[in-house]
């Protein structure tokens, strides 16, 4: 009988036994109490299978499980991104153009405050110029 426990112990720690053959290593051990290492492996599976607690502790109070918590979070969550996206749909945007005389405009305007800007930028540009080249004369 050691042979074939030694056989299946062998075939249970690589992952290959039948749920009957875990059942008879278990019972084995139930039986013959041992100080092996597998012994006392089989013990504590057998002790914490037998100790499961069914009963509710008194006076504390029960709460909803986490998942109906996690449902009703998702629900509300989902609520809110659909009220505020109608909402900003609702909206027009009070800078939107819709006349083209006007949208032509705005356009011109904008581009005459570039030109305007990047003249600007010439003109210290070709101050520059001029500290660069008393610069190198400098340094001759």
């Amino acid at each position: 009988m050691e042979s074939r426990i030694k056989s299946l112990l062998e075939k249970y720690w690589e992952g290959e036994t039948t749920l009957e053959e875990e059942k008879e290593i278990k019972s084995y051990f139930k039986e013959n109490p041992s100080l092996t290492n597998d012994g006392q492996y089989f013990r504590s599976i057998d002790v914490a299978g037998q100790s499961t607690y069914k009963g509710s502790t008194p006076g504390k109070r029960k709460f909803p499980s986490i998942q109906w918590m996690s449902v009703a979070a998702t629900i509300t969550i989902g609520l809110m991104v659909a009220f505020i996206a109608l909402n900003d749909s609702r909206k027009e945007d009070p800078f939107a153009v819709t006349d083209p005389k006007e949208a032509y405009e705005v356009t011109r305007n904008a581009l005459m405050m570039i030109s305007s800007n990047l003249n600007e930028s010439n003109e210290y540009s070709k101050e520059l110029k001029k500290i660069n080249k008393a610069e190198e004369l400098i340094n001759q």
